[in-house]
């Protein structure tokens, strides 16, 4: 067997041939014949593709395979690199540059060496020309070469990166690697939405190489440009679209940058993700218009994610298919949950459905929800439980609620609300509503009925301190929810159109913390409409329709508190599903409260609770104000609790309404107050 024609060894046995070959064409002998050194490369060219089709690595050739070079191309970079290698040859090379004697070769140089005829000379000039941006992506500087004969003289330098490549072809663009990753290959599975992995492979089919993925975080989008990718046998490079745009360098440079490593590592496809957005919601026009230039000749498979709409105010030379990723629905969601959390993970008392249908997140958001909460179990030693995974989901929401509402943490249970029957049975039905939304709205199929007034909407009224705050915590706590507290001094506001944005923030804001709003003393906002005497009614008019539109389209819980519903519009109140009184406290209600208002742990005499619920019309929080003022009496004197220090604390609780009672007042305890007033 002829050795010519075996494949190479090493890499470093095909260089050494390849500076054999550049000899050939160097040197001024008369005798050689240009044809039989190109015939030589050639060979040794054949060489290096049977060691590649034979399983070997020539990372040279295969870069003039991927970029389509013609011979003369590649005897550019030959020569190039060649002059690297080797140093007479580089000693060589600075003789026939007669002008600046460098080591490097001029473009001139490769033309003069490769070509005796005059025509094909100025043929090759031509091709070079013409190819500069595809040769630019080796050498050095050479996109901003003009195109006169005088520009012949520039020399041919490979990029650093492509030195270092040819080096150790593995290796990284260690510079590129803040920003941007290679995915080999994609072992990731669909769970949900498959028919839009059968859109985007029909589309690729049919010619499509340019797409825009629009979805939430977590929604699946670089998941599915993956997926195409692996069908297609290509690896993918994914560029972080916010850090590539922070860097200093023009942006047609780094584009370069990424086009070339993207063909050294296998022709892969660019995914630019994160594109940012405006002040509109809409994906930042200038920063993609930017992308969509550097990427202009590229011909490869191009994707860009946000998750932020197109703007159509885009202009770009290419077509891009524009791809929205729903929201999942619950259905969606209990098969990622199911999927997502091993068995030996679940809590004895977990609730698919609800859970689903309770937190509203997306396929990776579910996913870095269970391994937080396996990291929350590690770290206590604990066994599943609702409670930690229910604080993991928690921990996955981003909202900034909080600068506009006040978080109340809901401490008290069901056991705790002293409420009649009727007012605790409408609760518990408003708490069924939201445990049962699911069923009654997606698989018994009254989502398709209505357009709005999906969420669970109430209102709590009474005097103060009958436990309005109580039951909105009772609820949140049943519900295993977060509860905000809406500020209204920090919604209302003198300029027109300020409150009806600060209130849009807000239900924004719940909607993505999945939280309960209570707004209290509500008939400050929501109170009777106006009558139309000036411009401030008009507008005042105009905000409580906005508030309305914003109730009826609010899926989430919302209560009201106020203390007089007679001040509500009727407009307001039929749009709401439950409107539910705490009346004040009669004997047996407050007795009842008296007995659970002490803690167990509280050291104390037995107490007259009856003489107390009949004597002291308190409502609950007057009692839990006289509780925690008698337990500051007892622990001052050191003494268990007793009646004289709970008639002490009534009675300055009753001084605060403006009542000043005496000794005698207090019936058959009045000499306990005796010795108070003396």
């Amino acid at each position: 067997m002829n050795r010519s024609a075996e494949p190479f060894h090493t890499e470093q046995e095909y260089y050494k041939e390849l500076i054999a070959c550049v000899r050939l064409f160097l040197e001024d002998n008369p005798e050689q014949d240009k044809m039989k050194a190109r015939a030589i490369l050639r060979q040794s060219r054949e060489r290096a593709r049977r060691t590649i089709r034979s399983g070997g690595m020539i990372a040279l050739e295969y870069i003039f395979h991927v970029l389509q070079f013609s011979e003369f191309e590649a005897y550019m970079v030959i020569l190039s690199l060649s002059s690297e290698l080797d140093h007479e040859l580089s000693q060589i090379i600075s003789r026939l540059n007669t002008q600046t004697y460098s080591r490097i070769p001029t473009i001139g140089l490769c033309i003069r060496s490769y070509a005796d005829e005059e025509e094909e000379r100025l043929e090759l000039w031509r091709q070079f020309v013409e190819n500069k941006k595809k040769l630019g992506l080796l050498f050095d500087r050479l996109e901003n070469t003009e195109g006169s004969m005088s520009a012949q003289e520039i020399p041919l330098k490979l990029d650093g990166r492509i030195s270092s490549y040819l080096q150790a072809y593995e290796q990284e663009d260690e510079e590129l690697g803040r920003f941007v990753r290679l995915q080999a290959s994609c072992k990731g599975e669909l769970l949900i939405q498959q028919e839009i992995q059968q859109g985007l492979l029909h589309l690729y089919d049919h010619g499509a190489r340019t797409y825009f993925l629009c979805g939430e975080t977590g929604s699946g989008k670089k998941l599915q440009c993956g997926l195409l990718c692996e069908a297609k046998k290509l690896p993918v490079l994914y560029v972080d679209s916010v850090r590539l745009m922070e860097q200093r360098e023009p942006s047609d440079q780094i584009c370069r940058r990424i086009k070339r490593e993207a063909i050294l590592k296998g022709n892969a496809a660019i995914c630019f993700t994160g594109l940012p957005g405006d002040e509109e919601d809409r994906v930042d026009a200038q920063k993609t218009e930017k992308l969509l230039h550097g990427m202009r000749d590229w011909n490869g498979l191009l994707f860009f994610t946000s998750i932020y709409e197109w703007n159509r105010s885009i202009e770009g030379e290419r077509k891009v298919v524009k791809v929205r990723i729903p929201d999942n629905t619950t259905e969606d969601r209990i098969l990622l949950w199911d999927a997502c959390l091993q068995e030996e993970l679940r809590p004895a008392d977990l609730n698919l459905i609800y859970l689903a249908d309770k937190y509203r997140l997306t396929a990776g958001t579910i996913i870095d929800c269970v391994e937080e909460y396996q990291d929350r179990l590690l770290m206590k030693g604990a066994q599943p439980n609702m409670a930690d995974l229910l604080a993991a989901c928690t921990d996955q929401l981003e909202h900034r609620l909080g600068r506009d509402a006040v978080r109340i943490e809901a401490k008290y249970r069901w056991e705790d609300l002293i409420l009649p029957e009727p007012q605790k049975k409408l609760l518990a039905d408003a708490c069924d509503q939201v445990l049962l939304h699911h069923q009654v709205y997606h698989r018994w199929g009254f989502d398709k009925k209505l357009a709005y007034g999906k969420g669970v909407s109430m209102i709590f009224y009474g005097p103060p301190g009958t436990g309005k705050t109580m039951g909105a915590q009772v609820i949140a706590n049943r519900l295993q929810m977060e509860l905000y507290k809406v500020d209204m001094s920090g919604v209302l506001s003198k300029y027109v159109g300020e409150s009806e944005k600060k209130l849009g923030n807000i239900f924004e804001q719940a909607k993505k913390s999945q939280s309960i709003l209570f707004f209290d003393e509500a008939d400050v906002l929501f109170g009777k409409r106006t009558d139309q005497k000036d411009s401030n009614d008009k507008y005042s008019n105009a905000g409580t329709a906005y508030l309305l539109q914003k109730i009826e389209e609010y899926e989430g819980i919302i209560i009201l508190a106020t203390n007089f519903l007679q001040n509500f519009d009727n407009a307001f109140l039929r749009r709401f599903q439950f409107i539910i009184e705490f009346p004040f406290t009669d004997v047996p209600r407050r007795k009842e409260i008296w007995q659970k208002v002490f803690p167990p742990e509280l050291p104390r005499e037995e107490l007259d609770l009856d003489f107390l619920a009949e004597e002291f019309h308190f409502s609950g929080s007057q009692i839990k104000n006289v509780a925690v003022a008698a337990a500051f009496l007892a622990a001052g004197e050191q003494t268990p609790l007793n009646m004289k220090h709970v008639l002490t604390a009534v009675k300055r609780e009753m001084a605060k309404t403006g009542k000043t009672l005496i000794a005698s007042d207090f019936g058959v305890y009045y000499y306990l107050m005796e010795e108070v007033e003396g």
